[in-house]
């Protein structure tokens, strides 16, 4: 942890006061010489990683950085200053806007906050910045109402952006040139961000691509990898910072938008739809891991079965022996996290409303007090699993074989001429074969047994999240009339299976309880039974509905 240090230790804030900045004050204008018209435009391409303070010492003198380093290391003290309005108006536009003083210069910049789109590569952030150098330590509000600038910031917050946060920090930096194509610049930064009396420890590790293909972030983050133990973040300075000042907890994320369009081949598809995925599962691990939001594990587990549905999906075009590998180490994730949602949703959707129906007599409040009890073991479990090197290991692996295109390192013609096709082509004759194949099994809904259903179900979770990969290639609105049909029968199907589930869970749990625990868990059990049957009985009606749904990709 950083260690608090006094004001006359720490560089002195670019400004103290928490007053709006005047645009009006001549001392704020850097002269004619110094302003930049438009400033530097720049495009950065980065993965960024956490690792421990010990651990970022030892990377930088390691022989792997070393040998592959050009030109000597730089070291040098960053101080920056964070600005926007009380209520983060242009946090809320996407930007964040700095003043970062180096040695003697301060440079403004705006800088987007997102990662980029689900067109570029999954972990990686892909983000635009504007630099100019300026004369003082306030930012030039003009400068914000330049072209290309004043539609990415709302002109009406300009008056009442003020400092909001800080970061301090020590950076090393080098270029590594794996290959004589490939430039990284690797920035090793330790130091901390600082809302008021609050901060937060910096301690990560910055690849940058200046040059060659972005596999080589991957290959290269997963050489570090092998040096320290490390995990990919899928925030930034500014966003820890903004988390600071308003206190809150890492939220959840569902997935971001797609972003396919009509001219996407197939192999753009998978492509895109793996990158989603795998963004997809990074939104969510700061969140599991902070606990107290039980939906981010929730949101982890459907972003890895979307990710397993994509694989099954366009299994005829992948052609790579290392594939059958990754789906191995995806599935021992699910694992690792499956028990930690099975719980929640015993705890939350099944014995809560059971408890405050029945009366908290002291058997049902022992039965709750073991039930949460499993919920912890199976979090921590979870979390276990998202702080291993084999999670990061995996993330940089997929993220590695994706990028280079070894996916498709051993495919003949045909493979390769079936990946060239429109992805409109794929998808319609995909989503037909299933539409036929669940209204044929679906007809007999009502005398299906619970292991049919439960085949039925995985199999319509299938062609829900086929829907959803593919939605982008079809006229808008057209899908959205389908994709409630096919969501109102998955939700009956999922939650007699979690009924199941939870269920089985019951019955293990108290297996060595006391006489009154068991009879509280029997009356659970029998009311999960009766709600599972209310939901059979209403299947055929929502089959009915789904069955009139009108293919929209015909």
């Amino acid at each position: 942890m950083v260690p608090e240090r006094t004001i006359s230790e720490a560089p002195q804030p670019v400004s103290q006061n928490t007053h709006p900045i005047k645009h009006d004050a001549s001392a704020l204008m850097p002269p004619p010489q110094v302003r930049a018209s438009a400033g530097t435009v720049g495009r950065e391409i980065e993965l960024k990683l956490h690792v421990a303070p010990s651990d970022l010492a030892r990377l930088a003198r390691h022989p792997a950085l070393v040998g592959l380093q050009q030109g000597t290391a730089a070291s040098t003290r960053l101080y920056t200053v964070y600005f926007d309005t009380p209520d983060l108006r242009l946090a809320s536009f996407g930007v964040a806007l700095r003043v970062r003083r180096q040695g003697v210069q301060y440079i403004q910049t705006v800088k987007t906050l997102g990662g980029g789109n689900s067109g570029d590569a999954a972990a990686v952030a892909v983000r635009r910045e504007w630099d100019w150098p300026i004369a003082g330590e306030d930012p030039d509000i003009s400068l914000l109402t330049l072209d290309g600038i004043r539609d990415l910031v709302p002109q009406d917050a300009l008056p009442e952006i003020r400092p909001l946060f800080t970061t301090d920090f020590q950076r090393t930096t080098l270029v590594l040139r794996p290959d004589p194509l490939t430039a990284i610049e690797v920035a090793l930064d330790t130091g901390e961000i600082r809302a008021g009396t609050t901060y937060r420890p910096i301690s990560e590790i910055e690849l940058e691509l200046k040059a060659g293909p972005v596999t080589a972030l991957f290959d290269l983050a997963r050489e570090l990898q092998r040096i320290v133990p490390m995990r990919i973040s899928a925030d930034n300075k500014a966003l820890a910072g903004f988390a600071l000042v308003t206190g809150r907890m890492p939220e959840p994320a569902k997935a971001s938008p797609l972003g396919l369009t009509p001219a996407a081949t197939v192999a753009d598809g998978f492509r895109h739809i793996v990158r989603n995925c795998m963004s997809h599962v990074l939104a969510n691990e700061a969140c599991v891991l902070a606990g107290g939001n039980d939906e981010g594990i929730h949101q982890m587990r459907v972003a890895l079965r979307r990710l397993r549905s994509a694989f099954g999906l366009f299994d005829d075009i992948i052609a790579s022996g290392d594939v059958k590998a990754l789906k191995d180490e995806v599935r021992w994730l699910m694992d690792r996290l499956g028990p930690a949602r099975d719980w929640d949703i015993l705890h939350h959707r099944f014995f809560q409303p059971y408890a405050e129906k029945h009366g908290h007599d002291d058997a049902i409040r022992r039965l709750g007090q073991a039930i949460s009890s499993s919920r912890r073991s199976a979090h921590a479990r979870a979390s276990e699993a998202l702080y291993s090197p084999r999670y990061t290991t995996l993330m940089l692996a997929l993220g590695s074989w994706l990028e280079s295109g070894r996916w498709q390192e051993d495919a003949d013609r045909d493979v390769l001429e079936t990946a060239a096709k429109p992805l409109q082509e794929m998808a319609g004759a995909w989503l037909g074969e299933r539409h036929r194949k669940f209204r044929k099994a679906g007809r007999q809904i009502r005398k299906i047994d619970g292991e049919q259903r439960h085949r039925l179900r995985i199999s319509f979770k299938k062609l829900r999240y086929g829907v959803e990969f593919f939605r982008g290639v079809y006229a808008a609105g057209s899908v959205r009339p389908y994709l409630e049909k096919v969501e109102a029968l998955q939700e009956s199907l999922g939650d007699l299976n979690d009924a199941d589930v939870s269920n089985q869970l019951l019955k293990a749990l108290v297996d060595d309880a006391s006489k009154d625990v068991r009879t509280a868990a029997k009356g659970l059990c029998q009311w999960l039974e009766r709600h599972a049957r209310r939901r059979v009985n209403g299947l055929p009606d929502q089959w009915a509905e789904f069955e009139k749904a009108k293919p929209f990709w015909e």
